[in-house]
Formats: C-alpha cells, sequence, structure tokens
C-alpha cells in the first residue's frame, strides 16, 4: 500500500512539474520511475509491482489507436508501408550489427544487438503523436503501421533468441510461429464480426456501465492473451480488439470510457521504465551511456528517413518518420533481459544497452517537447493564428466553414466566394494556406480536429460546414467532432467512395458528395442548395413548424 502512494504521489507531483515548464509529463514520468525506483532513492524495490499495470497500459493505448483506424482503412495500407517496415528492420539491424561487430563483438552477439535496437518504443511515440494532435495525420498512421509490423517483428525475433538457445525444432519454429499468428488473427477477426457486436449490444442493454466496461476489459485481455499465446506481443491483440470494436455502434462510448484509465496505465508504464534505468550504472558509465543513445538516434533517424524518401515519402514527412521512430523500445529491455540470461550478451554491455534506450526515450521524449511550441510559434508567424481565426469569424454571419483548402476544397471555396457567398476556410498545413491565400479567400491555419480551432470559426452563428479533407478517416472524425460540439449543425462531406458514403449519413451528415471528375462542382452545388433551404428555414420559422 505505501508503495501505491509513492507511484500515485511522485506521478502527480513530477508530472505537474514537467507540465508547468512546458517539457512534457512523459519526461517527468521516465525521471519520477528513477527516482523512486530500486536504483533511486529506493522507494520502490521491486518493479513487478507496476509491471502489470504498465502492460495494461500498452495494451489500452493499441486498443484505443485500433478504435480509431477501423479494420477496413487498416487494408487501405499500400505496399510501400509494409517496404518501408520490412526495410527499416533489416537495414537498421544489419547497420548496428556491424557497428557492433567493430567494437569487437562476435557475430552472434552483434547481430543479438542490432536487432534488439532496431525496434522503436509504441508507447512513446503513439503518445508524442496524441500530443501533437497528428495520430490521425498521414506520419500518424505511417507511424502506427510501422510500429505494428515491428511487433510483429519482435516476435519473430524473440522465437528466433529462444531457437538458438534450445536446438529442438529450431528449423520449423519461425514458420510455425507465422503459421499460428496467421490462424490466430483469422480466428479473431472470424469471432469478432459476428459475436463482439452481439455481446456488446447484448450487456449494453441489459447491464450497467460497470458491467459494459468490464466485457471490455474482459474482450481486451482475451484478445491480447489469444496472441500472445501465439507467439505475438500482447499489444497486437489488444490493437487487433480495437480494430473489430470499432466497427461497432460503440466505439465513441467505448472511447471515452477508458480514456482516464489508458493515460493513468500509460503514465505508469514511462515510470517502470525509469524504474528499470540503473542510474548509478549509468552515472559510472556516462559518456558510453549517451554515445550509444545518441548514436542510435541518429543512426535510427537517418537510416529510416532515406528509406522513405527511396520509396517516393516526401522529404519533410521522411525525416520527421525518422525523427519520431528513432528511440529504443521497450521490446529491447525484454530482448536484451533474455539475451543476458542466457549469455549471449555480456551483463555489463545488457546494463549499459538497456540504460542507453531509457535515455534515448528520454531525449526524444524532450526532443519532442521542445519542438512542440516551436513548430506552433513557426507556423503561427508563417500564417495567421488562431486570435486571427477567431477575429475573422466574429466579423461572420450565416457563413460556410469549408474544412480542408486543397485542390477540392480551394476551387470549391472560390466558386463560393464568386457567388457571393460568406466562406471561411481552414487547413491544417500551414505551408498550404501561406501559399495558396490571397485576397478574397479568407483561409486560415487550423487544425479541425481540436476544438478550440472549430469554436475559432464562429460554428454558433454558421449556416453551412463543408468537410472538403481528401482524408477519409480524418473526415469521419471532424464530422464526429463537429457534431458533438455543435448538434444539428448542417453539414456537408466529400465522400470517397459508397461504403464511406453511407457511413458519413449514418453519422449524421446532411448531405454528402462523391469523388469525381467534377466533385468541387458538385460540392458547390450542394452547398447553394443546403444554404437556401436553411436560409429559407432560419427567416420561416412558422413553415418549418408547419412541416
Amino acid at each position: 500500500m505505501i508503495e501505491a502512494i509513492w507511484i500515485l504521489a511522485a506521478f502527480i507531483v513530477f508530472a505537474l512539474a514537467f507540465n508547468y515548464v512546458r517539457l512534457g509529463s512523459i519526461v517527468g514520468l521516465f525521471i519520477a520511475g528513477a527516482v523512486i525506483g530500486p536504483h533511486g532513492f529506493g522507494f520502490i524495490r521491486h518493479i513487478h509491482v507496476i509491471d502489470f499495470l504498465a502492460e495494461l497500459g500498452i495494451m489500452f493505448l493499441l486498443f484505443a489507436i485500433g478504435l480509431e483506424l477501423k479494420l477496413d482503412r487498416f487494408r487501405l495500407y499500400g505496399w510501400r508501408v509494409y517496404a518501408l517496415a520490412i526495410a527499416q528492420m533489416v537495414v537498421t539491424t544489419a547497420a548496428l550489427a556491424l557497428v557492433a561487430s567493430r567494437l569487437g563483438y562476435d557475430a552472434l552477439t552483434s547481430i543479438i544487438i542490432g536487432g534488439a535496437l532496431t525496434f522503436s518504443s509504441t508507447a512513446l511515440v503513439l503518445q508524442v503523436l496524441h500530443d501533437l494532435g497528428r495520430t490521425l495525420t498521414a506520419l500518424g498512421r505511417l507511424a502506427v503501421a510501422i510500429l505494428l509490423i515491428q511487433d510483429i517483428g519482435v516476435g519473430i525475433f524473440l522465437v528466433g533468441l529462444e531457437s538458438l538457445v534450445s536446438a529442438d525444432d529450431s528449423v520449423f519454429a519461425i514458420p510455425l510461429f507465422i503459421a499460428k499468428l496467421c490462424i490466430a488473427i483469422a480466428v479473431m477477426v472470424l469471432v469478432g464480426r459476428i459475436a463482439l457486436p452481439v455481446l456488446l449490444r447484448v450487456v449494453s442493454e441489459r447491464g450497467n456501465q460497470e458491467i459494459f466496461l468490464a466485457t471490455v476489459l474482459a474482450v481486451v485481455l482475451a484478445a491480447s492473451i489469444a496472441l500472445e499465446h501465439a507467439g505475438a506481443s500482447a499489444a497486437i491483440g489488444a490493437f487487433l480488439a480495437g480494430l473489430l470494436v470499432a466497427d461497432t455502434a460503440y466505439r465513441h462510448q467505448i472511447a471515452a470510457d477508458i480514456a482516464p484509465f489508458r493515460q493513468l496505465l500509460l503514465g505508469i508504464f514511462f515510470m517502470a521504465v525509469g524504474m528499470g534505468t540503473d542510474l548509478s550504472l549509468a552515472s559510472a558509465h556516462v559518456v558510453e551511456v549517451f554515445a550509444i543513445a545518441a548514436g542510435l538516434i541518429v543512426a535510427k533517424a537517418l537510416i529510416l528517413a532515406i528509406l522513405a524518401i527511396a520509396l517516393g515519402y516526401k522529404r519533410r514527412q521522411a525525416a520527421e518518420l525518422g525523427l519520431l521512430l528513432a528511440e529504443g523500445s521497450e521490446f529491447t529491455f525484454i530482448i536484451v533481459t533474455v539475451a543476458v540470461f542466457e549469455g549471449l550478451i555480456p551483463p555489463l554491455a545488457g546494463n549499459i544497452l538497456a540504460a542507453a534506450v531509457a535515455v534515448s526515450m528520454a531525449l526524444v521524449a524532450i526532443a519532442a517537447s521542445i519542438a512542440r511550441p516551436l513548430i506552433n510559434r513557426i507556423e503561427g508567424e508563417a500564417t495567421s493564428s488562431e486570435d486571427e481565426l477567431k477575429l475573422a469569424a466574429s466579423e461572420l454571419s450565416d457563413h460556410i466553414v469549408v474544412i480542408g483548402f486543397g485542390q477540392i476544397g480551394m476551387a470549391l471555396s472560390r466558386h463560393l466566394v464568386g457567388l457571393q457567398l460568406p466562406v471561411l476556410a481552414v487547413d491544417y498545413s500551414a505551408e498550404r494556406v501561406r501559399r495558396v491565400r490571397r485576397p478574397g479567400v479568407p483561409v486560415y491555419f487550423g487544425n479541425a480536429l481540436r476544438s478550440e480551432v472549430l469554436h475559432s470559426c464562429g460554428l454558433a452563428e454558421a449556416r453551412l460546414v463543408i468537410v472538403a479533407v481528401p482524408d477519409p478517416e480524418i473526415a469521419e472524425r471532424v464530422l464526429e467532432l463537429l457534431l458533438r460540439l455543435y448538434p444539428g449543425t448542417e453539414v456537408l462531406v466529400r465522400a470517397h467512395d459508397e461504403d464511406q458514403a453511407d457511413a458519413l449519413i449514418a453519422a449524421g451528415a446532411r448531405g454528402v458528395v462523391l469523388d469525381g471528375l467534377t466533385t468541387a462542382l458538385d460540392l458547390a452545388e450542394s452547398a447553394v442548395l443546403m444554404y437556401e433551404a436553411a436560409d429559407a428555414a432560419h427567416s420561416s420559422p412558422e413553415d418549418e413548424r408547419s412541416h
């Protein structure tokens, strides 16, 4: 009980302090764990006390990401994503193994070290993306896909590592693992598609909120255990459970219910990483630890960025992706522990590697915390600020808000302006806003997935909102947020196919226009009709009541 009090007290104090100085709670929780852990002041002497809670945090995080992505959208990832993820693991392992061999380690030890360091931290990256508001951007979805493929790679790597120790069936170990994993996933998807919606409906109708939440927890744990028995990580099972639940009508309720628990448990995970860092060892080998951490970040960032550019990704996105995935992984601790126990890595080298990985995670978290205000400042200087957006909206009433200023959004806005209709447009890309902004087309920088930006658009006074973003997932998320903040708003949405159009109508969109050669014109025509209908309803309330 005393240890639980120390954990919660350190959580609160360090998270508040580091948020106050704008370094982010992740860094604070790392340090909190190191301070109260067995290698610090020793308030927590046994890390296994919180290991289960930390693992739950990762599982709930992956479950929540699955809720947002949906299984159908996950299948849309192109071959480049999978090629990039596999190439990153192979090339990074080879490069780091080569460095290790130059430092005097034998070939087997070098490969194990290279493989252990090639993976990135799922928990850290997803938390950073969440803090930056970029989970559902192209960068966020690409990072999530790579991390999930890495999770499968971890399973394959651990199976290979165990087969080195036990020669029995070593030739068949990896093919058997892949076969078991595919069967487990296929069974989960089949059962989930059929039974899960029925289970959630029955529990929702006949039980209370506590029973419903307990059922969700049971689903997450069952999926995690199933994948773990198949040889993969529990996190993949939780993610798959999230994908399956995302196709039900309860995704939003579940996401809201688990949010507080997810954040608390994930914070405990970061504390557990800090507790596992041997401060005395790190201080005795501080040069080696920081040199390895810095070298790891630089090497992994460069390799991933170069591979991404070679596969056709834009340089800026490739650079951001490389920096985001440059740290070590929580799985590195597991791989190193197994390798040290089996005598495949010297104990001192294993401890230094573990400390370096923890430092690399802390450095990336610090860099993200520093980058956030800098990015906001640069984007604020390059484009209009949120205050300017709010000021522009305050001068309008009965206006049309256009969200997304790509080719379709820009053509649509200009057409509406040409019809003398009041228009206010927002776009997530600061560079695009700066490039296309001109007199007569009031477009401002803003992330429509943030409630503050939507409030700044003056939606309470707007007559119509048009969601013209090119990304289907973001379009759905914007619609959900819009209708939650401003229920009853007239929303017209651009859809990519009939399935998405049906989903958007079911979610509350008043109008949908399918993509085609005349998308902008079709949107404009629908917008004018909806605008005039809203105008008639607004000016003739008696007629509205008579209907």
